[in-house]
This record gives structure tokens, sequence and C-alpha cells, in this order.
């Protein structure tokens, strides 16, 4: 089965819109909040499936205590697996989506999953750590 990607899934909700940030750059608005999403991402140096029972479960505390890709060096890799994120700095949403790389193209292994409210505001320490993209 095949999943829509995170941004286009996010860019066909009613609850997002686009503000032009350049000539031809948008930034992508949660409307409810006026905010801009930011958008960021995990490898990690496990299988896509210890990464996909808690995500499964929005244990995202578990998500974070899973070896992240580090190189030689300690310092953020890439692996064949990834975690797209999404965002608000309020934390009023947020969203993940699990990513394999097969034959080197992405491929989406889950639904996006959403989280709005009480559920996305728990959030902002733990997407802060995940988040590799800083």
């Amino acid at each position: 089965m095949a999943f829509q990607d995170l941004s286009e899934f996010l860019r066909a909700d009613s609850r997002f819109g686009t503000r032009r940030k350049w000539l031809i750059l948008k930034d992508l608005v949660f409307t409810p909040t006026n905010e801009v999403v930011q958008e960021g991402f995990r490898y990690f140096a496990c299988s896509a499936d210890e990464v996909k029972e808690p995500l499964t479960r929005r244990d995202f505390a578990a998500i974070a205590k899973l070896p992240f890709a580090l190189d030689d060096d300690g310092e953020a890799d890439a692996s064949s697996v990834r975690l797209d994120l999404a965002y608000t700095p309020s934390g009023a949403f947020a969203a993940f989506q699990l990513v394999e790389y097969q034959n080197y193209e992405p491929v989406a292994l889950t639904e996006p999953v959403l989280l709005e409210g009480a559920e996305a505001q728990a959030l902002p320490g733990i997407l802060r750590e995940i988040d590799q993209s800083f």
C-alpha cells in the first residue's frame, strides 16, 4: 500500500495554507494559529519496525530513546530509516511519518500521524531531541 508523502498530505489538508516566502518559495502555515510549520527529520540506526512500533503507539519518548544514525565522530548521519516531522513552534500541531529508503528511493511506510491540542503540546522537548535538522 502506497502512502502519501507527509508534505503533500499536509498541503492537501484544509487546516494548512501557504504563504509566499521569496519569489518562488512558500511556507506551509497551520491556519488555526497562523504559524509557519517547521519540517524536520531523524535518521535511525535500527530497523524500520523498531521505529514503527512506538510510532503506532504514539510513544515519542520511546522513539527518542532509539539509536540515532551517527557517523564516526558522533555527529548526526543518514541511514535507510527516517522519521519525517512537521510541527509548529507553539506545539499546537505535530505530525510524523516513517520513511525507508528502498533501492535509493524514499518509501513512506506509514500514514502520517497527526497530533493537535494537548497531545501535541506535550511534545516540544521531545521534538527538539528527535529533530536532527537544526
